[in-house]
């Protein structure tokens, strides 16, 4: 399973699941700083990967009929420290796929 963080995810989490040999793309290196919502979860899907965010509006654009999308692992900033965030993230690439994933919100 690929991740893509989007712009708000800490370059210590992307790093910590790096090393853990999870596929991470971020938003950040690609150059999509301040890019719309909508923008990051289209580019999520382009790139075949499970979106990263600490931002509740992909949970409401996730939500809204007809919304497709392959997958979202919310963490939210306040409740969930990185290293928390890390092994959340590790543990839902080890134990689902990405068909599983699809259309799909998992919460840290």
């Amino acid at each position: 399973m690929k991740i893509y963080a989007d712009e708000n995810i800490e370059s210590g989490i992307i790093e910590g699941l790096r090393r853990r040999k999870i596929a991470v793309v971020a938003a950040v290196e690609l150059g999509y700083r301040g890019k719309p919502d909508a923008f990051h979860l289209a580019k999520a899907g382009e790139l075949e990967a499970v979106i990263l965010t600490h931002d509740v509006d992909f949970l409401m654009m996730a939500s809204m009929p007809g919304s497709k999308h392959r997958g979202i692992i919310f963490a939210h900033a306040k409740n969930v420290s990185t290293g928390e965030c890390i092994r959340g993230v590790e543990l839902i690439t080890s134990v689902l796929t990405d068909r599983d994933m699809a259309n799909h919100i998992e919460f840290l």
